[in-house]
């Protein structure tokens, strides 16, 4: 299996978060990157940036440098191109394992990868992980979403199960991420339970950084 963590160094919204000091002296992209060592070999993992200064980042670790090209850093670009792009310069035919490093809590990667092994690949051409979450959610009616107000008002307990999907974590034939994306045909779905903060902005990476330093300290 390759191992992916796409880490554009062009972020607006919080500049450099992926590599600028998250918890302590360590950044998010640290954080990602040593996860991935631990699942194995080092010399499968692939950091894809469009900065040629990251070289020497994934060098210090240990790992493979993946230059993308600038046209792929637009937030105009098609996500999915943009899977499908990066993974055609992976070698070999392999699967791949696509992770952000803006999921920092997230740490179940080895679940994940013993739910794709143990799989019917006929059935399956993909796993992601999703947040199974229970809210009371108003549609942009302000009317309300598997409950009622007043009398009709349910426990949280009975509200419907929703799913946050982001991009915390993928694996997909290499079929499926070189033609279509991280969610392919015919997905399996990891309901991850860890709280989650999805880091795309200033004060969510500041509130993140302060819980995973109490959480890891």
């Amino acid at each position: 299996m390759k191992y992916v963590v796409p880490a554009k160094r062009s972020s607006t919204r919080v500049p450099d978060k992926n590599f600028r000091a998250f918890a302590g002296e360590k950044s998010l992209m640290d954080i990602m990157v040593e996860k991935y060592v631990r699942l194995g070999d080092p010399t499968q993992v692939y950091v894809s940036s469009e900065d040629p200064w990251v070289k020497e980042f994934c060098d210090r670790h240990g790992v493979n440098y993946l230059p993308r090209e600038q046209h792929l850093t637009a937030n105009s670009y098609p996500y999915q191109s943009v899977v499908n792009e990066v993974c055609r310069q992976l070698p070999g035919d392999d699967d791949v394992m696509w992770c952000h490093a803006t999921d920092p809590f997230f740490d179940d990667h080895r679940a994940v990868i013993e739910a794709w092994d143990a799989r019917d690949p006929a059935a399956s051409d993909s796993i992601v992980v999703v947040y199974p979450m229970k809210e009371y959610l108003l549609d942009e009616n302000f009317h309300p979403i598997g409950f009622g107000f007043g009398p009709w008002h349910r426990p949280s307990q009975e509200l419907p199960t929703f799913y946050q999907f982001g991009l915390t974590c993928s694996i997909m034939t290499r079929h499926v991420a070189t033609t279509i994306g991280v969610v392919g045909a015919k997905p399996l779905w990891h309901q991850a339970t860890n709280h989650t903060i999805d880091i795309d902005t200033q004060p969510e990476f500041d509130l993140a950084a302060r819980l995973y330093l109490l959480e890891n300290s």
